[in-house]
């Protein structure tokens, strides 16, 4: 009795180390935005140039994910993990110490290689521990881990870079990614009843098949959550900075936004607990952030604005997060984390691109923040599709 008792409790210590790890994970990712003026200026970037520095982090997650997820539901993930980290460590240095643009690109296509299939083992491994309870708070608490890193990133990282160069705030994060890297190779355990692995399919095609529609839409939805809400990071800062503000005060508006997922996120996976209906959570969230988005473009009240997305931001990412695990039958659910991860990263890729794209095309932030909008109104779309493609499957079944 004790050593369950004991087993249990360790389920707690899991989810701290998975949390720095998708903390670790954010400071990659979230470093270049509150950075990007300083990188633009110091490097002579264009619009579309920088956004893909932003971007191209995202570029090996839309084919590595699925693998990654296929993998993790059949093979142990602590050397996979420690694989993982080992690549996050070793781009994210050759981006702190890289000098010119196509380093960079380099740096941060291998760092993403190792970040998007972390990102898959992550939410798999909470999975397990915490799959008979809990398992929507415990996505909860996981699921601000994003807003946390990137409000530290937006709050910090531009006056650091202002003062010593951008490059010291890059190669920090590489010392907090070793640090998380040690403490996962001493914390990592298997979950207390592992899933039998005898008998799963070993054609990635099939397990695909097996999956179904339905995760496939909640995939797209979070594909447009991410490439809205990234877009809206990378560029947001520089039309603060239009507008007469500072880059320590746009990197803290940018914050804002962040700060009702860090705060909500948890009481929100505590009610999709309770009540389920996680697709109502997230089309609401959605069709509001669709209308604040147009409204940078007709209004000066951002303080406003930032905090209202910010309490509308929070009802998507721990709905999401729990749904895998619910619609999918255990031995696919590390598949449904990689197609949720694999549409992630199309949205990331893609987005910032297209939206500076627009800005240099037209000179004016106006039509990138309309595309915007129109990112987040297709949340809502894809997410009532996934739900009605879930009850289809479930009567059938």
């Amino acid at each position: 009795m004790e050593s369950a008792e004991k087993m249990e409790s360790y389920r707690w210590i899991i989810l701290i180390i998975v949390y720095l790890s998708i903390l670790a994970f954010t400071f990659i990712f979230q470093s270049i935005p509150p950075l990007l003026p300083l990188i633009t200026s110091d490097l002579h970037l264009t619009y579309a140039q920088s956004g893909l520095v932003m971007s191209l982090f995202s570029l090996p997650g839309i084919f590595v994910s699925l693998l990654g997820g296929f993998v993790s539901d059949r093979y142990g993930m602590r050397s996979l993990g420690a694989g993982c980290f080992l690549l996050m460590i070793g781009g994210t240095l050759l981006v702190g110490l890289g000098m010119n643009l196509h380093i960079l690109w380099i740096g941060r296509m291998i760092a993403g290689i190792g970040g998007f299939t972390l990102s898959v083992f992550l939410p798999k491994l909470l999975s397990q521990w915490f799959r008979h309870k809990e398992l929507g708070l415990a996505m909860g608490i996981y699921n601000t881990g994003v807003p946390l890193g990137s409000v530290i990133c937006f709050g910090l990282f531009g006056e650091m870079g202002s003062r010593w160069g951008w490059h010291v705030p890059i190669l920090l994060t590489g010392l907090f990614l070793f640090i998380t890297f040690i403490l996962f190779l001493s914390l990592y355990r298997l979950p207390p009843s592992p899933v039998a692995r005898e008998g799963r399919p070993l054609s990635i095609y099939r397990s695909v098949i097996e999956t179904g529609w339905p995760i496939w839409w909640v995939g797209l939805s979070w594909l447009w959550y991410n490439a809205a809400f990234t877009s809206f990071a990378t560029f947001a800062p520089n039309l603060f900075l239009q507008k007469g503000y500072t880059i320590e005060e746009s990197g803290l508006l940018i914050g804002i936004p962040l700060l009702g997922s860090l705060f909500l996120s948890t009481p929100i996976g505590h009610l999709v607990d309770r009540f389920k209906h996680q697709e109502w959570f997230i089309g609401l969230g959605a069709a509001a952030l669709a209308v604040l988005a147009l409204f940078f473009n007709f209004s000066s009240l951002f303080l406003l604005l930032v905090i209202l997305m910010g309490i509308f931001s929070a009802m998507i990412p721990a709905p999401t997060y729990s749904l895998p695990p619910e619609m999918l039958k255990a031995e696919n659910v590390g598949l449904g984390f990689g197609v949720i991860s694999t549409c992630s990263s199309t949205g990331l890729f893609i987005a910032p691109y297209l939206v500076g794209k627009a800005k240099d095309l037209t000179g004016s932030y106006h039509w990138s923040f309309i595309l915007i909008s129109v990112f987040f109104f297709l949340i809502a779309i894809f997410i009532f599709l996934a739900h009605r493609s879930r009850k289809r499957k479930e009567s059938l079944d």
